[in-house]
């Protein structure tokens, strides 16, 4: 049996343990509290990437019925004054900037590699690539100072520039990359300084250009869906307004020549329209129980829609 001053040393070390414990804990929730913290920061800043990225279809067609039905207005891409009409926006002509292939292809790789681009439809890629013009900058020229209020997007064909924040250098870029991105998907002010180290040649595109391209993709896109709902007999019953709302949500997805897109008996929560492709065919199959070999029903193209059950639960 151990003495008392054993049972003391041994209450002392315990009582030391749980203060490091402690001590631990502490800092680790301190750690933690940053972490929630820079997280809830990430998020926000990515949720207003995602609703200005995300082509104008929703805010567009949401602005224009809210309008006619004397509800608040939703934000578009940005707070400038737009058209709303299919029509005019139709009639809009946007300025074309000739190039030469290599510079085209650089433009187009460029806008595929940004993170905030990168997932335009081809087609809205192609009209940025046309409206961007050409701007020449000397050596040790500011192209882009933090703080101001800017309306210009770049990509760089030549030269290299140095990017700093708060007087921090944070990067150099060289050819084929999107810098001044924000500016031309939110109304924002510069969030860094950029400066020229060489003679450097860029493409540039103003926010309004782009915005135009957005508003019109998004525009012909929603009456192009609300056609393909309309020929959907199950749908024939439904109002305008609902038809608008499934047009809003609807997503454009892409599969490969020889991929499924249902699996028979698996569980089915998608309504699909075959909108297009090249030599467009989705052919539709069910297995014999007799000897598991997929038997043809029929096939689908362009217009024929499937799936349309998952809806109704």
């Amino acid at each position: 049996m151990g003495t008392l001053r054993d049972l003391q040393y041994a209450l002392q070390e315990k009582i030391e343990e749980l203060r490091q414990r402690d001590a631990l804990i502490d800092e680790l929730e301190l750690e933690l509290d940053q972490k929630d913290e820079l997280i809830q920061k990430l998020q926000n800043e990515l949720d207003k990437y995602r609703s200005v990225i995300k082509p104008a279809t929703q805010q567009v067609h949401k602005a224009s019925a809210l309008q006619e039905q004397h509800r608040t207005k939703r934000q578009a891409i940005s707070g400038e004054p737009t058209a709303f009409d299919i029509h005019e926006l139709s009639h809009v002509t946007l300025p074309f900037y000739p190039k030469s292939p290599q510079s085209k292809g650089l433009i187009k790789e460029a806008i595929l590699d940004n993170d905030f681009m990168k997932n335009l439809e081809l087609s809205q890629i192609q009209e940025i690539v046309d409206c961007m013009y050409p701007v020449e900058y000397a050596t040790d020229s500011c192209i882009i100072k933090e703080g101001d209020v800017g309306s210009l997007v770049y990509v760089m064909e030549d030269g290299k520039v140095e990017v700093t924040k708060e007087s921090m250098k944070l990067c150099t870029m060289g050819p084929g990359k999107v810098f001044g991105e924000l500016a031309i998907l939110y109304n924002c002010t510069r969030t860094a300084t950029v400066k020229t180290l060489t003679n450097v040649k860029l493409w540039a595109i103003d926010r309004q250009c782009f915005q135009t391209i957005m508003m019109r993709t998004g525009l012909i896109k929603h009456a192009e869906y609300m056609e393909f709902l309309k020929s959907v007999p199950t749908f024939q019953g439904l109002s305008e307004e609902i038809l608008s709302k499934l047009a809003d949500v609807m997503e454009e997805t892409h599969y490969g020549d020889g991929e499924y897109i249902i699996r028979q008996g698996a569980r089915g929560d998608t309504f699909f329209i075959i909108k297009g492709g090249s030599n467009i065919r989705v052919n539709v199959t069910r297995e014999d129980s007799s000897n598991d070999m997929p038997v043809y029903l029929r096939g689908l193209g362009k217009g024929d829609w499937f799936g349309e059950k998952a809806l109704q639960g």
